[in-house]
């Protein structure tokens, strides 16, 4: 696969990621309320796990993450890149658009209704032993603030005839130790990611596909082990007039949670991301600028991942 043209690439993003992830026996209780209200330790103490030892886990949070993302082409095959963020995770804003959306399509509410908007809280318990060895027990109501996210290299190489359809790369990323695992915006180790990738033109499409693993250290707030996590997209784009495009992809990933044991938290996620965008007016230097916008969302198995992420950001690449 080929970089893009220009040299040099640098990304400014924002994005707005909503999680509302629940047990069974934690969803029975939320959606037989009759009035919204808060969720709180000690209703959550009193659930028993269902079924067995299945373990009850409950987490409704919004993060904001500031990412700039900087690119250098070298040579006509190699790509360096660099890129961190700033984090933060509370309540948020999207709940009531979130209530909406469903309200307007006819999805399921699976109790948010029932509970209160834009409220933050992450609960996880395992009474074990069962089959699931030692117990667990994690409680954090309070927001943490802003921090320092996820500091990412990577260095991306193509391969292949330059005048093949198809083309070819790899691309392997390091996240360094930079995000707290303590506040759950990274593992707080050193993780690591290979990725095979391929792209060709289709008609007035350009086709891209991705596959390979994430290696995850380990967090030790969940006693989770170091993992390895294989993730697999699809994505497809296809202009929409001379200034403009339109941008869909299907993910398929592995929950970094499967260890714990706590039914849906581990079952592998299918997210559909759809995204636009369009170039803007050249500035005087040298750069060319666009913008984008994308929705993310979680499909088929619920639960397992985000529920929601929306993304805007701007782009500058040089000219040649």
């Amino acid at each position: 696969m080929r970089p893009g043209s220009g040299r040099w690439q640098v990304t400014a993003s924002l994005g707005l990621s909503s999680f509302w992830l629940r047990s069974p026996s934690v969803s029975e209780v939320i959606e037989a309320r009759t009035e919204r209200g808060p969720v709180t330790v000690e209703e959550l103490d009193g659930i028993a796990p269902w079924p067995g030892f299945e373990g009850i886990y409950f987490a409704d949070t919004e993060v904001h993450r500031l990412t700039i993302d900087v690119r250098r082409r070298m040579g006509s095959r190699h790509e360096l890149g660099l890129s961190t963020s700033i984090v933060d995770a509370g309540g948020g804003v999207l709940d009531p658009v979130i209530e909406g959306f469903h309200d307007l399509f006819g999805f399921r509410q699976s109790g948010r209704p029932q509970s209160l908007q834009n409220a933050y809280g992450l609960y996880f318990r395992r009474d074990g032993p069962g089959g699931y060895g030692e117990r667990l027990r994690f409680i954090r109501v309070d927001e943490p603030g802003p921090g320092l996210g996820e500091t990412i290299v990577s260095l991306r190489s193509g391969f292949g005839g330059r005048s093949s359809t198809w083309h070819h790369g790899v691309q392997v990323r390091i996240k360094l130790p930079t995000a707290s695992g303590h506040d759950f915006y990274g593992t707080g180790s050193v993780d690591a990611a290979v990725q095979y990738l391929a792209t060709r033109p289709w008609r007035r499409w350009t086709l891209y596909g991705n596959a390979g693993f994430t290696r995850l250290g380990e967090q030790e707030l969940l006693r989770l082990a170091s993992q390895d996590i294989f993730t697999f997209a699809i994505a497809g784009e296809r202009p929409l007039g001379p200034e403009s495009s339109i941008v869909l992809q299907l993910r398929h990933q592995q929950s970094p949670f499967r260890q714990l044991n706590l039914s849906i938290l581990g079952v592998t996620a299918t997210l559909i991301d759809v995204g636009w965008t369009r170039k803007l007016k050249p500035t005087r230097g040298d750069f060319n600028r666009s913008a984008y916008f994308s929705i993310t969302n979680n499909t088929i198995k619920y639960g397992s991942a985000v529920d929601i992420s929306l993304h805007a950001g701007i782009r500058l690449r040089r000219n040649e």
